[in-house]
């Protein structure tokens, strides 16, 4: 099963209601010079590819079709208690939901590497005769992964098994896939502006910059900007990468050696001096939560979530700053099979000392801030959950529970003896 983000951004699909010969004259020769540009900035030379253009409710349609296929309620559920146990989603939020909504309002245009279709949907309803800015802008981005697709398969490099279930390793992809994309159409809303100064101003009447995206009010803050890192954040990873020799050479070889995690993507000196993570392991704990108790996620958390799940607690700058020195971790997730309860634990290692103990300093704060008080024996606790921290020589784990011997029990289990 795809990661949810990944199946969201890569799997849309839409029935077709126009054809290329149902174009004016004037907009086939429209896109056909808005994809030439677009292989001359990215410096692919990939063929022409079919174009379908949906309505906007035929593409909402679709799109909870797509859901309901591709994410199960299981599914969603599970993904829903990765949100939740982090402090990062309200349990009450419907993820299928919010994400139709948030798509259904937002997409313009995508590109399908199933089917191989680019698919625009119109602002007003019916294709015209041009494009406005933003909606070239939106087609050089879309026409951008064609090419990708061309050169460097998205379906392989997207579902390799690696990638799948690993939140933060399909967010480092993601990024790679989604940064190259902006960084192309940005060069090519840079090229408009030079020419006429005043499209800058047409942009903003059209409620579009080059480079950010706009999210319908009450879209859950941790959604949108896990929505928006792959396009902002990849952008800067992308730019390192082409600023080594000028050219794309180095954004071409990161498809067949993607980054691997979003710490590297955070840090692109790290991507390109091949700095990984260090792998960690931990044992299910399901038994020391008693009876009726299931592991859901083992995987790797990572430095973007980790310091997401800090900044719900702590200053934005400071949740960034504690979690800078991450070098690896495991996450495991377990959930109650009656009660609707979570319980979570991680063991993380560092860089180095002084930012292990940062990062600790940093947690402390955060359990005092969360829970409302110091520790009692590196734990905190309310009638809710409990949280506790345990620091080793090589490494921190955290565990939370609903009950501060559940969260002491994992914290033992994560600890070698």
């Amino acid at each position: 099963m795809k990661h949810l983000l990944l199946a969201l951004l890569f799997l849309l699909a839409a029935p077709v209601v126009a054809q290329d010969d149902d174009l004016s004259d004037a907009l086939e020769a429209e896109m056909l010079a808005l994809e030439t540009a677009t292989r001359q900035i990215r410096a692919l030379d990939g063929v022409a590819v079919e174009r379908a253009f949906p309505t906007r409710q035929q593409t909402i349609e679709y799109l909870r079709d797509a859901i309901d296929e591709q994410l199960p309620m299981d599914e969603a559920e599970r993904y829903h208690a990765f949100y939740v146990a982090l402090g990062l989603l309200d349990p009450a939020i419907d993820l299928r939901e919010v994400y139709l909504t948030l798509l259904g309002a937002q997409v313009a245009g995508y590109y399908d590497s199933d089917t191989r279709v680019m698919n625009v949907v119109p602002a007003s309803g019916a294709m015209a005769d041009d494009l406005s800015l933003s909606e070239q802008i939106i087609y050089v981005h879309e026409f951008t992964h064609a090419l990708q697709d061309q050169f460097f398969g998205l379906d392989a490099l997207l579902e390799s098994d690696k990638v799948t279930d690993n939140p933060d390793r399909t967010l480092a992809v993601i990024a790679l896939v989604e940064g190259d994309a902006t960084a192309v159409m940005n060069v090519y809303s840079q090229e408009i502006i030079s020419r006429n100064p005043l499209a800058a101003l047409q942009l903003l009447g059209e409620g579009l910059q080059a480079g950010n995206l706009t999210l319908p009010p009450g879209t859950p803050p941790i959604l949108g900007r896990e929505l928006i890192f792959p396009y902002e954040g990849g952008m800067v990873f992308v730019t390192s990468l082409f600023q080594q020799n000028n050219n794309w050479d180095s954004v071409d070889a990161a498809y067949a050696n993607p980054p691997t995690t979003s710490e590297q993507v955070l840090h692109p000196q790290k991507y390109l001096a091949g700095e990984g993570a260090v792998e960690v392991t931990l044992d299910d704990a399901s038994a020391a939560l008693g009876e009726g108790w299931t592991q859901i996620w083992d995987t790797t958390l990572g430095e973007w979530y980790l310091r997401e799940h800090l900044a719900t607690a702590l200053p934005r700058s400071d949740a960034f700053q504690a979690a800078a020195g991450w070098g690896g971790d495991r996450f495991q997730v377990y959930a109650q099979a009656e009660g609707d309860q979570l319980a979570w634990m991680t063991r993380l290692v560092w860089d180095a000392p002084p930012e292990q103990a940062e990062f600790e300093q940093a947690y402390a704060q955060f359990g005092e801030t969360r829970y409302g008080g110091p520790s009692e024996a590196n734990c905190w606790s309310d009638a809710a959950s409990a949280l506790c921290l345990n620091v080793t020589a090589d490494a921190t784990v955290i565990a939370q529970a609903p009950t501060l011997a559940a969260a002491q029990a994992l914290v033992g289990m994560a600890v070698p003896a």
